[in-house]
């Protein structure tokens, strides 16, 4: 291989990777990490939960975190949790006397939002 070969080989190759970095950097800053992903759909029928928690109007308010929704109910007597532990998505539950805790992974947030409308 010649000089002016190697030359030529080393300026494609520099080429080639300024290119790969600029479009990697472009590509960064449309689509920063800096954000929690929120999935839009349940993997359970909504209405079915409402009617296991005991209707709209048994729900005294809601909480969620990333992955966990706390649910404050009224009257406990009301909640179905046999039923709420057989529906698909729903990998969790800590029944407490005044709200349940379902662990439903990333679509917490969106059942929330849901569920607040209602209220």
């Amino acid at each position: 291989m010649t000089l002016k070969q190697r030359v030529k080989y080393i300026f494609l190759i520099l080429f080639t990777f300024g290119f790969i970095f600029l479009y990697w950097r472009k590509y960064q800053q449309k689509h920063p990490k800096n954000y929690l992903s929120i999935e839009k759909k349940l993997s359970f029928e909504y209405d079915e939960l409402i009617k296991n928690l005991g209707s709209i109007e048994n729900i005294k308010n809601v909480f969620s975190t990333q992955k966990v929704i706390k649910i404050g109910f009224l009257d406990r007597s009301k909640v179905n949790v046999e039923n709420i532990k057989k529906m698909p998505g729903i990998s969790g539950i800590t029944f407490q006397s005044k709200s349940i805790s379902l662990v439903i992974g990333n679509s917490a947030k969106y059942l929330e939002e849901l569920i607040l409308k209602e209220l």
